[in-house]
């Protein structure tokens, strides 16, 4: 089965390399996809957690 590339990014420090590996992982799908399609500006509304946006509906 092919496998394609669709993004990546390059650290000159292995440890830099993992953290980021480690954080885009615990993100959502859509996150990603987000990131992928290079749709940067929205990142900051898609990082909100479900559970955030319940515990803001919350307290409005």
């Amino acid at each position: 089965m092919p496998v394609t590339l669709l993004y990546f990014e390059t650290y000159h420090r292995i440890d830099l390399a993992f953290y980021r590996e480690k954080q885009v992982q615990g993100w959502s799908r859509r996150k990603k996809e987000a990131l992928i399609e290079g749709k940067l500006d929205d990142l900051p509304e898609l990082a909100l957690a479900y559970r955030d946006i319940e515990d803001y509906k919350k307290i409005r």
